[in-house]
């Protein structure tokens, strides 16, 4: 996968060193490593949904960020937001369609964490969920925090299964049995999803996204008039949602 580079910022942004960017947008560029963040001390504004980003850690050095787009990556633990913690002027934080955003009470422990934000996922953020969210909200550690504490821990059998599929087969198994319970189907268990055999990584989107095409027609095959019906809705207003992220960016440009 791209990495994030000085040339590729400065190409983007036309700015004369990366001190100097203010606003960086490569929204769909197929990135998976963006340390260099860490170093644009002084950028305000932050798009990179659709990637295939896996940490929130270099915008810990961002103290300007205002505003981050960081939608539809591969962010699988919450914990990541804690290195967003330390930003005082950030308002607006775009997450959803990540790994993370799946869980129960996903909202509420991100406002607990970061009560400062006005918009969260494109919803704007009411005083009354801030009280709500730091008496329901899930108090989070640095990732490396838990890391450690996982060490301390013996494994099951069961976890040390589930540990040999990979990050990207994990996310496709709880995303089809999400929308099965939303559709009132029985979930699927783990091995009527096992993961494809290992490929060279490709560029090409379709390569990346096998299993999630498999995910989703497997559970085409219970599915009545009705929840197709819901599954073709759903669709339109994901593809709402990226342009409706695109016209907001256009405008803070």
């Amino acid at each position: 996968m791209p990495k994030l580079t000085e040339d590729l910022v400065l190409a983007r942004t036309r700015a004369s060193d990366l001190e100097s960017v203010k606003k960086l947008n490569c929204w769909a560029s197929e990135l998976d490593d963006i340390g260099i963040v860490s170093k644009m001390k002084q950028v305000e504004i932050v798009s990179l949904s659709v990637n295939s980003i896996t940490t929130l850690q270099p915008f810990q050095y961002c103290r300007h960020l205002q505003e981050l787009y960081i939608r539809r990556n591969k962010i699988a633990s919450l914990s990541e937001i804690c290195y967003l913690k330390k930003l005082p002027q950030l308002r607006t934080l775009w997450l959803a369609d990540n790994p993370c955003a799946m869980g129960d009470g996903y909202r509420m422990t991100v406002l607990k964490a970061l009560p400062n934000l006005q918009k969260l996922d494109n919803i704007p953020v009411q005083e009354e969920e801030i009280n709500d969210a730091i008496e329901q909200g899930i108090e989070l550690n640095l990732p490396h925090q838990l890391n450690e504490n996982n060490k301390r821990r013996p494994k099951s059998a069961e976890t040390s299964r589930e540990e040999k599929i990979t990050d990207h087969n994990t996310v496709t198994f709880a995303e089809t049995n999400k929308i099965r319970e939303q559709l009132g189907l029985k979930p699927l268990t783990a091995d009527k999803m096992s993961p494809a055999k290992s490929k060279p990584q490709s560029s090409n989107s379709k390569a990346r996204n096998v299993n999630t095409v498999k995910a989703i027609l497997t559970l085409l095959e219970d599915l009545d008039d009705e929840s197709l019906q819901v599954i073709q809705n759903s669709i339109k207003n994901r593809l709402a949602q990226n342009d409706n992220e695109l016209e907001l960016i256009g405008d803070t440009w």
